[in-house]
């Protein structure tokens, strides 16, 4: 057996290159990601403790994109999707972007009626959101939803580790057209503990670049900690990025508030993995064959994300700027990165 190295956001930097740019307000983060215009590159996790129509919004508002979980009722999740489009209709510097969120669907026959009754109210984006997307199961639900939306919806597919996953993935396609992009992550996220429970898994960084010979569209999942490590899964060829506890604990998200009784101010919002036992429960997933693969957690109070986006706009636009690139097509194309030691790992945090 090989033993194939893994690595992750922490282990690579950026090569710096010589640059004419004078000023960061020549650099563009303007994109098309599955037929959505973007002005960054960034999905929000498709949690429940993360993603609502306020959240929704306030990505479009920045040029961003949100994914509305399916942890609800299908009627429900339907009123959520239009809530989300009335909203980032009204909000502030989103009239050239994407206002449509993505929606997710899992597996069986509940999901495909979900996939159909999104379809049917205008969902142009579907994301099928399995944890380990390369096998059989996840196949045929795509090809079903495929077959009956045709090649007018975007389809995402998730999640995977390897191009060979995906290679396998798309040899047993029989609708005849494949995905438009593949969701890449096992293990990474911040509430994820499917490495410990399963042993299954692989660094962020090493996936992003062995899922590049595939040669299709990558959504790097989890594990973003700052703007510098979007621009390390871009680097390495994602085509956008999907963040979860980066954007979770602000005025937008959805979780439980948590107060201080004794000064009555907020500090902290809960947030949960998908497959944690509280969501779990909440999904009546409780069962002898399955355990949880996923934490609760509370998250300290952020405040508005839209501070969040603005400062992960900005880093991203200065990681551009020290590479020469002036979009994000030229960045993908010319970024160079490098592998690090544990002692230039340290030395990257401040340390005066």
């Amino acid at each position: 057996m090989k033993l194939e190295e893994s690595l992750t956001y922490s282990d690579i930097l950026i090569k710096p290159s010589f640059s004419t740019i004078r000023s960061r307000n020549e650099v563009s983060l303007d994109n098309t990601f599955c037929g959505m215009t973007l002005g960054l590159p960034l999905i929000g996790s498709n949690m429940d403790s993360v993603m609502g129509e306020t959240m929704a919004a306030a990505l479009s508002s920045r040029g961003a994109v949100g994914a509305l979980h399916r942890f609800q009722g299908i009627d429900e999740n339907v009123q959520q999707f239009y809530n989300s489009i009335d909203l980032s209709v009204n909000s502030v510097n989103s009239s050239k972007y994407n206002k449509k969120p993505i929606v997710s669907v899992g597996i069986g026959h509940n999901e495909y009626e979900r996939a159909m009754t999104l379809f049917e109210a205008g969902a142009e984006t579907i994301l099928i959101d399995v944890a380990h997307g390369a096998a059989i199961h996840v196949v045929e639900q795509y090809d079903r939803i495929r077959s009956k939306v045709g090649k007018n919806v975007s389809i995402i597919v998730g999640n995977f580790d390897n191009h060979e996953s995906i290679n396998s993935f798309l040899h047993h396609i029989k609708s005849g057209q494949h995905p438009d992009a593949f969701k890449i992550g096992v293990g990474n996220g911040a509430a994820c503990t499917t490495r410990v429970v399963t042993g299954c898994g692989g660094g962020m960084i090493s996936a992003l670049l062995d899922c590049t010979q595939s040669k299709v569209a990558l959504i790097a999942d989890g594990g973003v900690k700052n703007s510098g490590d979007i621009a390390k899964a871009l680097a390495c060829g994602a085509s956008s990025v999907m963040v979860g506890s980066l954007i979770a604990g602000t005025d937008e998200s959805p979780g439980e508030v948590i107060y201080n009784k004794e000064t009555n101010t907020i500090v902290g919002k809960k947030y949960r993995g998908s497959a944690s036992l509280e969501s779990y429960e909440v999904q009546g997933k409780l069962s002898q064959h399955r355990t949880p693969e996923g934490e609760s957690m509370v998250l300290p109070y952020k405040g508005s994300v839209y501070h969040i986006l603005d400062s992960l706009s900005a880093g991203l636009k200065s990681s551009l700027s020290y590479t020469g690139s002036r979009t994000l097509g030229e960045f993908n194309k010319t970024a160079k990165i490098v592998k690090v030691s544990q002692s230039t790992f340290e030395e990257n945090k401040a340390h005066g």
